[in-house]
């Protein structure tokens, strides 16, 4: 491969290469920037969450604190005995001093062992339906704890469908056994008061969840009502309950949309917050600078490669140029045979490998014979289609890639047969001599031509000098056309030989 087409090779390649890995580069860099922004939005929106989570979980664990804090007190004071001399007109405003307090309750209770009402702080608000066949009072009375216990939402009738919690303790008698139940209602307008206000997006949402499963109120509401529905089997749920804190994304099972969600126990209480946001809706502004970023990118990496197409595209047109420049350079235009410069470049490169490898190395010189004659007589036009004839003979028998045929001057030209020795010089020399022979003239009118055929083989050795081949085998041509013309004349180590033409058909 010559030097100069190996160089464009090579220079096309670190081109491709150069750009491919800008592309490359370009497109991870933007990748890996989309990709950290995609996690600082999802950070942000989480942590914005989680804000809100904690915000609202101190709210309800204070308000709780107040219900829990009178419902303390109106134990006390009912274990203590120290109302009962008083009259009930005189007993009730000082049983529920504290349940003033409380925001959006709808009355404190205290009920008897038996279930039955004994006090309320608002004696014309209906009492407590069959209590004793209740959950929550089914618990104080099985299970003797301090602890306080919030119901299932339950659902009222004052107002109409009006949702409200049951904040109960236990009343123990002076010997531990079971003595009755304080009761708080707290309605559940409390949370959505709360939780108004708050940005959560279109489809967001804040759930307040028990810990046995139970969604106790969502915000805001849908028109599907999923306030007491029991979720305890739900894997999200199960999450909830296992990690007490904290944020991931899922399907909601709900909802059938992707969602980031926040949440946490409150406190020591049995209550989940939850603050669901959308992923669409926290993702919108990303994806929407994703799109830009991406199809500028994709724009401008697209430009990269076509402006390298335009740019190899332009080196293998000028190759393909300076191909035809170096043809031309090298070509002698009317025969389209080699010119004598690329004759001397061709014999000395193949001279000096013949040096090295020690194979033989041929040259014949052919020479039109009485061409100046022809010429005179025919004119330039008919002398140049001889020309022509003859190089296109010449062209046909030197098939090897290896060997060069060139116009060596005027009428005179020159083979180079690599790795030939000089038996098969003379037999390809006969073959050409032969060939011209019988060739047809161009013009009918014209007369035959005929070449005279002067080789010479040499096995090189390292001091020889290239000009002693060519000037050998212009004298076995000098021979050639000294013995009649016609002929082939060899002239090698062993002295000179001539090779008898055989008479034309």
């Amino acid at each position: 491969m010559p030097f100069s087409t190996r160089t464009h090779i090579i220079t096309r390649r670190r081109l491709v290469g150069a750009c491919a890995l800008s592309v490359v580069a370009i497109l991870s860099i933007v990748g890996y920037l989309l990709v950290r922004e995609y996690r600082n939005t999802e950070e942000d929106a989480a942590r914005s969450a989680l804000n809100i989570v904690q915000l609202i979980s101190r709210d309800i664990r204070n308000t709780l604190s107040i219900y829990d804090s009178a419902l303390i007190n109106l134990v006390n004071l009912v274990q203590s005995q120290a109302l009962a001399s008083l009259s009930p007109q005189t007993q009730q405003p000082l049983l529920f001093d504290r349940a003033s307090e409380a925001p959006s309750n709808a009355g404190f209770f205290v009920l008897d062992a038996e279930g039955k009402l004994i006090a309320s702080s608002r004696p014309g608000t209906p009492s407590l339906d069959n209590a004793s066949q209740q959950p929550w009072f089914k618990a104080h009375r099985t299970v003797q704890s301090d602890k306080i216990f919030i119901s299932r939402p339950v659902l009222t009738n004052q107002p109409a469908n009006d949702w409200t919690l049951l904040l109960s303790r236990r009343i123990s008698a002076p010997d531990g056994s079971f003595g009755g139940v304080v009761v708080a209602q707290m309605r559940m307008t409390y949370f959505q008061n709360l939780f108004r206000g708050l940005d959560l997006g279109p489809t967001g949402n804040i759930s307040l969840v028990s810990t046995d499963g139970i969604m106790l109120i969502q915000y805001p509401a849908t028109d599907k009502t999923f306030t007491g529905q029991d979720l305890s089997e739900r894997p999200i749920f199960l999450r909830f309950l296992n990690e007490r804190y904290g944020s991931f994304t899922a399907m909601s099972g709900l909802y059938h949309l992707e969602r980031l969600y926040n949440f946490a126990q409150i406190s020591d209480l049995p209550m989940v917050v939850v603050v669901a946001l959308s992923t669409e809706h926290i993702f919108s502004n990303w994806r929407h600078t994703a799109a830009l970023i991406g199809t500028a990118t994709l724009l401008l990496c697209l430009g990269m490669l076509w402006l390298t197409w335009m740019l190899t595209r332009e080196l293998r047109l000028r190759q393909q140029a300076e191909r035809e420049l170096a043809a031309l350079a090298a070509t002698d235009p009317l025969t389209g045979l080699a010119n004598r410069r690329m004759l001397d470049t061709t014999l000395d490169l193949e001279w000096r490998r013949a040096q090295r490898s020690g194979a033989p190395l041929s040259l014949m010189m052919i020479d039109v014979d009485h061409f100046k004659a022809f010429n005179d007589n025919y004119g330039h036009q008919a002398g140049d289609e001889a020309l022509r004839q003859v190089a296109q003979q010449i062209k046909t028998h030197v098939r090897r890639p290896a060997d060069l045929a060139a116009r060596y001057g005027g009428e005179e030209f020159a083979v180079v047969l690599t790795e030939t020795d000089a038996a098969g010089t003379r037999l390809l020399a006969e073959n050409i001599r032969a060939a011209v022979e019988q060739m047809e003239p161009a013009n009918p009118h014209t007369t035959r031509l005929t070449v005279s055929v002067g080789t010479c083989t040499r096995y090189a050795k390292p001091g020889d000098n290239q000009e002693e081949l060519l000037s050998t085998a212009d004298k076995a041509l000098y021979q050639a056309k000294k013995r009649g013309r016609n002929r082939v004349m060899d002239i090698n180590e062993t002295g000179l030989n001539a090779l008898k033409p055989k008479p034309a058909p």
